[in-house]
């Protein structure tokens, strides 16, 4: 039981917007590319941003879609492999 509870709560912290400090620190790039390619979700940069009070929020959000289509792409081409593998057999 204990061990279900820190698996949601874990997965509760992962959906928690960014601190204002955490937004000014980020390296928006890996965000987006991180949220694509071991996520596999849709981009997040408002939601994740939601707290922030970023001086520059379009160049943080440049960076993040170009990250997170990196990532996607990157996503994709595993899924891709994968799918071959598995019809090869």
């Amino acid at each position: 039981m204990e061990r279900l509870a820190l698996i949601a709560l874990l997965v509760a912290a992962g959906c928690a917007p960014m601190t204002p400090a955490e937004c000014v620190r980020a390296d928006w790039y890996a965000e987006g590319e991180a949220d694509a390619l071991y996520h596999g979700i849709r981009p997040r940069f408002e939601q994740v941003t939601r707290e922030c009070k970023l001086p520059d929020a379009q160049t943080a959000e440049r960076a993040y879609m170009d990250g997170w289509a990196a990532g996607y792409a990157e996503h994709q081409r595993r899924a891709d492999r994968h799918m071959w593998f598995c019809a090869a057999k």
